[in-house]
């Protein structure tokens, strides 16, 4: 079962380390009564050394992870919030234009129709240029695939001019 939400964020930040400190004290409380009882032998030196790197290497991968997730997030979300944007911004431009289509359905004017014409070409231009801005936003983070949808669409863009 794969935790998801609230319960996941709580194991990662306080379970799974207060685990690993809870195994880290057992050990060495375990090993302090040894070492109070008699001195250790050399496979004992040998465990409790092993043991202790393995936890320190432990904890120190698993902060790591947390940090690097972190640091993640915090370079991503700048993009993010203005790809949000960009999308806000397009589907308010669609709907400006569901709405122009539903106004001109009853006009029978052809002069209404060159009006209806021009809006839905301006619209339809401003939502080129704003996927446009998108499309330089999302070169920082991922620009081989920006460069690939680039062919991509000069290759649509060929086909339909022939």
């Amino acid at each position: 079962m794969k935790t998801t939400g609230p319960l996941r964020s709580i194991l990662h930040r306080f379970i799974w380390p207060a685990l690993l400190i809870i195994i880290s004290l057992g050990v060495l409380g375990a090993f302090w009564q040894v070492a109070n009882a008699r001195s250790y032998t050399n496979l004992e030196s040998y465990f409790f050394q092993i043991s202790v790197a393995l936890v320190g290497i432990a904890a120190s991968f698993y902060s790591g992870r947390l940090s690097v997730r972190e640091a993640g997030r915090e370079i991503i979300r700048p993009h993010a919030r203005s790809a949000f944007r960009r999308l806000v911004s397009l589907y308010r431009s669609i709907s400006e234009v569901g709405r122009i289509i539903e106004r001109s359905r009853n006009s029978e004017s052809l002069d209404n129709y060159k009006v209806i014409h021009a809006e839905l070409k301006g619209i339809v231009f401003w939502q080129l240029v704003t996927a446009d801005d998108a499309l330089e936003d999302w070169k920082d983070i991922v620009p081989e695939e920006v460069q690939e949808l680039d062919r991509k669409l000069s290759a649509d863009d060929a086909t339909e001019e022939s």
